[in-house]
């Protein structure tokens, strides 16, 4: 059983409450009797009224309360199948994990402010669905599109130059993994590149324009500097310079009418590319299946509302046989 709104439980603290103020009504009748006329005036006057009635009255009222406050915590068991509709755009980033991304030229690193730029993008997303491509020396779709932007966080934090089993850098891979991970139906689609630009086996641009046929628009974003840092190979020790290579970023997404921004530390760049897919995509519907739990607070509140019907039907005078009438007498 799920509970949707728990908090609204405390309200059943009321019920104990009124349950001894049932308990105590009499004394209580008694008490203010006797301030006002002889006590032995009061049988008489109770002559015709039925304790046991006037009771069960009052906690079919009590209990009423108690159905109204449970429902008001939206009690859910059982699941059925539901179609959701929603709207939103289909935006898959492909993240360069290669050794050359833990270069330091931009703080912490290439790959970690490539992190934290994805990460500051998905928290502004609210309907879009997102999917995550590591690429090295062959690209991983490391999460597809999805709207559950919990794991695209957990996916992000688990990225690092380790997570492709083969080393360099091959772009072109990961255009060719990105046109796959798309809805094929689907004719308006971001990918968001992020790299150094260093393609060691030279098929982005070709497959640039292969996906911009297939109506994806490339976003790229180059992390790094043009006068680049000394990196040194894990494997044979030997020293390189690893620079931003601008050039083929630039022409990647000129290719398919894309924008190209350098990463800043100041994260400005983000929000201009979500500027611009927002203005240049278009939303599209969806639907979705979900397996929900069903809502059961409507049987409650049906009950209540039952008992409330009954109440006043009940009549608080004593039940007597015989043709003899009774006469009902108002409370003090």
């Amino acid at each position: 059983m799920n509970l949707v709104h728990p908090y609204n439980l405390a309200l059943l603290v009321i019920c104990p409450i009124l349950i001894l103020l049932v308990i105590k009504r009499k004394a209580r009748l008694h008490k203010r009797y006797n301030e006002y006329a002889e006590p032995q005036l009061q049988s008489f006057y109770y002559r015709s009224s039925s304790p046991f009635w006037i009771g069960f009255r009052l906690v079919l009222t009590v209990l009423a309360l108690a159905l109204i406050m449970i429902s008001l915590v939206r009690p859910q068991w059982d699941f059925e199948q539901r179609e959701v509709q929603s709207s939103g755009m289909d935006i898959v980033f492909a993240i360069d994990v290669s050794k050359s991304m833990d270069a330091t030229d931009i703080m912490p690193s290439r790959l970690l402010r490539a992190i934290l730029q994805i990460s500051g993008f998905v928290q502004q997303l609210k309907t879009d669905r997102v999917g995550i491509i590591a690429f090295a020396g062959v690209a991983t779709l490391e999460c597809p599109l999805t709207d559950d932007y919990e794991a695209i966080k957990i996916v992000l934090s688990s990225l690092n130059s380790n997570t492709s089993d083969r080393p360099g850098t091959d772009i072109g891979a990961a255009l060719e993994l990105a046109e796959k991970a798309f809805n094929a139906a689907s004719k308006a689609n971001s990918l968001v590149l992020i790299s150094d630009g260093e393609d060691l086996e030279g098929t982005a641009i070709q497959q640039a324009k292969r996906l911009k046929d297939k109506g994806i628009r490339i976003h790229c974003m180059g992390v790094g500097s043009p006068e680049g840092v000394i990196i040194t190979n894990p494997d044979t020790g030997q020293e390189v310079v690893s620079k931003l290579d601008e050039k083929t970023l630039q022409q990647i997404a000129g290719r398919t009418d894309g924008e190209y921004y350098r990463v800043t530390p100041g994260g400005d760049e983000i929000q201009l590319i979500l500027k611009r897919i927002y203005e240049t995509e278009e939303y599209r519907l969806r639907n979705k299946r979900l397996s929900l739990q069903k809502e059961q607070y409507y049987l409650f509140a049906l009950l209540a509302i039952v008992l409330l019907l009954i109440e006043p039907l009940i009549s608080p005078l004593k039940r007597k046989t015989g043709t003899g009438k009774t006469m009902r007498h108002d409370e003090a």
